[in-house]
């Protein structure tokens, strides 16, 4: 019987090593930072597709003074409720086209997390026009 340390597996490494960092850089921000940004990295996959594609070091900025989320293709998100462990987000941005694009997603703020989901709707023809679903880990760049 062999009581010796067991050495964890390189993907479990890796993931706490992210959250402790997510969680490190929440604990040292100032009391008073209203304005967190991230770099993320993740998926992003429209639900019409097989495959998702690869998103890289997409900014992610969460302004609690504003009240505000930005980061999805321009859409400017409201924030519904933020705590220490998340932030949920919603809001709508009408395109010079008249389309309407819209997000809905929520970030874990101890791991990093985000999932969210953009749609672009058409309200004259009230036509669904296309689904992205983000999944993502985001990191403090501040």
């Amino acid at each position: 019987m062999s009581f010796g340390r067991q050495k964890p597996s390189a993907p479990c490494v890796g993931a706490m090593r992210r959250m402790l960092f997510v969680a490190c850089a929440m604990i040292c921000l100032p009391a008073n930072a209203a304005v967190l940004t991230f770099s993320c990295d993740g998926t992003m996959k429209e639900e019409a597709q097989r495959k998702a594609h690869a998103i890289t070091k997409m900014g992610l900025i969460v302004n609690s003074d504003a009240g505000v989320v930005t980061g999805f293709t321009g859409i400017t998100a409201h924030i519904d409720e933020v705590n220490a462990k998340s932030v949920l987000f919603n809001g709508t941005t009408t395109h010079p086209s008249g389309a309407e694009w819209s997000v809905r997603g929520a970030m874990d703020m101890t791991t990093g997390s985000v999932g969210a989901t953009v749609t672009w709707f058409n309200p004259k023809t009230e036509r669904l026009l296309m689904r992205m679903n983000y999944e993502l880990t985001c990191t403090p760049t501040n």
